[in-house]
């Protein structure tokens, strides 16, 4: 069977613009007065990935490891930034240092397993693997990395006086913020743990659907989307056990007392 089908051209892409003009038409009934943000969203859509897809087409044609890396070096960057500026609530001391730091040992430890270990690929740098991976693990401990810093913001806040009892009777800050860490973690795992609850049975995720429309074996694009589902749940964990330890640290001082200009920073 040929899967000529599936093609998109430009003007199908465009042609899929209805889809947003009825979600427009749903907010406007609606009063949400989201359609500016929605409209800007799509426009950025358009623009992004086009520029991404033409910055791929080049960087698939490379065949240098040191442009691979440089690539997902700047991948990290980018994304360090992004959830830096997300930080909104309290200006973290380090932060961006320590999101490049975590995400740098995450995507080594991950995708060096997937790629030498699990696809075997040779050379370990083909970009047709290490760029769509890498991008997936980025994006993936980002959206975590932003959970679990804003849920530990939050259990730090309320549970200050809790905190200052346990560190003027002595206990090390690590024992302090214990029950503070578990719950960030928890919060920021959930929608990956909730996601491989339900794969298979009400969600067919995007990495399989994507293979199965472009003519891939269905138990083959279904092994792929196992591995990728194990490789964002360690993503995560690794991730934000790696954030989450080092930014528990920076709202105690070196007398272990609680920084409350940062606690109750707007």
């Amino acid at each position: 069977m040929s899967h000529s089908f599936y093609h998109l051209s430009w003007s199908d892409v465009f042609a899929s613009l209805v889809l947003i003009v009825l979600a427009i038409g749903l907010l406007k009934r609606w009063q949400v007065k989201l359609e500016k943000t929605l409209l800007i969203g799509t426009f950025r859509t358009f623009l992004q990935l086009s520029v991404m897809g033409y910055l791929l087409t080049f960087f698939f044609q490379q065949r240098h490891w040191i442009v691979m890396v440089g690539l997902v070096l700047i991948m990290i960057l980018v994304a360090s930034y992004e959830g830096y500026r997300r930080q909104r609530t309290s200006r973290i001391p380090h932060y961006f240092l320590i999101v490049v730091g975590s995400l740098l040992l995450t995507v080594t430890v991950v995708l060096g397993t997937i790629l030498n270990f699990i696809l075997e690929v040779k050379p370990w740098f083909y970009p047709y693997a290490m760029i769509p991976l890498a991008g997936m693990i980025i994006g993936n401990g980002l959206n975590s990395i932003t959970l679990a810093t804003n849920r530990l913001m939050g259990e730090l806040r309320h549970r200050e006086r809790e905190l200052e009892v346990y560190l003027s009777l002595g206990a090390p800050p690590r024992i302090a913020v214990q029950d503070c860490l578990r719950e960030s973690l928890r919060a920021a795992l959930l929608p990956n743990i909730n996601a491989m609850m339900m794969v298979g049975l009400v969600q067919i995720p995007g990495v399989m659907t994507g293979q199965i429309l472009a003519g891939v074996d269905p138990l083959q694009a279904i092994r792929y989307q196992i591995m990728i589902m194990y490789m964002w749940v360690t993503t995560v964990i690794l991730v934000d056990v790696l954030v989450l330890s080092l930014v528990y640290r920076q709202f105690i001082t070196d007398r272990e007392q609680l920084r409350y200009d940062l606690l109750r920073s707007p």
